[in-house]
């Protein structure tokens, strides 16, 4: 869970009746997180905050997860991608997915990054075995990283 803690930092009556509320969700990272909105007067605002913090979660991990897909697709092996809020197999979820709608050009970026991955990892990312992974590295990854070390030796721009 990314959220460590959560506290209300202003719940103040406005004039008509509303109250004003501030919260703060701390990650793991001492990133702040705030949340601002204008609740009823009746309102359970701890409640609301605790519900919170699961959405928040999800929204953290999802974000990053899409980032690293993102990174991928433009940039192949050169991304800079993170798990500082998402797991391996969450990622290669997402990559498989995202590989299903990919155009050539992304495919072959994607093929790239994961070519730089060691066996271990592709086998917990995408819940294969070795010899599954033999076959994704001989198939797939191998050919996308050579061509796309190819574009950028035509190229010339590291992209």
């Amino acid at each position: 869970m990314p959220i460590v803690s959560s506290v209300i930092s202003a719940d103040d009556a406005q004039a008509d009746g509303r109250r004003y509320i501030r919260e703060v969700h701390t990650d793991q990272h001492g990133r702040e997180h705030v949340v601002l909105y204008l609740a009823p007067a009746v309102w359970d605002a701890e409640a609301v905050m605790a519900a919170r913090v699961a959405s928040l979660d999800v929204g953290l991990r999802n974000g990053e997860i899409a980032n690293n897909i993102a990174q991928a697709f433009a940039q192949g092996s050169l991304a800079v991608t993170s798990l500082e809020y998402s797991t391996v197999a969450q990622n290669g979820v997402g990559f498989r997915q995202a590989y299903q709608t990919a155009t050539s050009f992304e495919a072959m970026m994607m093929g790239d990054l994961l070519s730089t991955l060691t066996d271990a990892v592709l086998r917990t990312a995408f819940g294969i075995t070795q010899q599954q992974v033999v076959t994704l590295r001989a198939n797939k990854l191998t050919p996308a990283s050579e061509a796309a070390t190819a574009m950028r030796a035509m190229t010339g721009n590291g992209v």
